[in-house]
């Protein structure tokens, strides 16, 4: 990250989303472990003979491994997956902007220099105002805004972000302005 720093500018926040986005996945792999397991040992004392007579003797021990491999499958596909997409998610405020940044197969960078925030509006559902995360969105007041979604402590990356604009340097902010504002039209003094 400090490749990516202009010349006078520092490091904030580097934070990720709140971990509260891993209860459900975590709950999801313990149930089917949980439940391969108890699928597998049954299949391996040979209940599943008397069920269905017509199967070739001998593949009881075989047939164990089916609730394992779909177990492992289920894993990979959905609580490891979001895992993955977790600890690759970053939320970085500096002095001078702020970044999302997902790394994983696909690369994906947003930012949005503070110069240009003209709003910053905090969200929060009824879970998250318990967990003391939420969603922050910051308006530009053109089409430009970014959204950090499952933000921890999300009052006090506000108060961060609000306190990092009012510390800008004067000259800091649209080219072509002498007070580091909005740009002024031609003409106008």
């Amino acid at each position: 990250m400090r490749k990516l720093l202009a010349p006078g500018e520092q490091v904030i926040v580097n934070t990720r989303r709140h971990g509260s986005v891993l209860v459900v996945p975590a709950v999801v792999g313990v149930l089917v472990c949980g439940a391969a397991s108890f699928a597998a040992g049954w299949l391996n004392r040979g209940h599943l003979d008397t069920l269905i007579p017509w199967l070739p003797w001998g593949t009881g021990p075989w047939l164990s491994l089916v609730p394992a491999v779909l177990g492992a499958w289920i894993l990979v596909i959905y609580p490891l997956r979001r895992l993955a997409a977790w600890s690759s998610l970053h939320y970085v405020l500096t002095s001078r902007r702020v970044l999302r940044r997902q790394r994983g197969f696909r690369r994906h960078d947003r930012e949005l220099p503070l110069a240009m925030v003209q709003d910053v509006a905090v969200t929060q559902s009824i879970l998250q105002s318990f967990a003391h995360s939420g969603s922050i969105t910051l308006s530009t007041g053109q089409a430009a805004s970014l959204r950090l979604d499952d933000v921890p402590d999300v009052r006090s990356f506000r108060r961060l972000v609000l306190d990092a604009i009012d510390e800008l340097p004067a000259g800091y902010g649209f080219p072509g302005t002498d007070d580091g504002g909005t740009p002024r039209l031609l003409g106008e003094d």
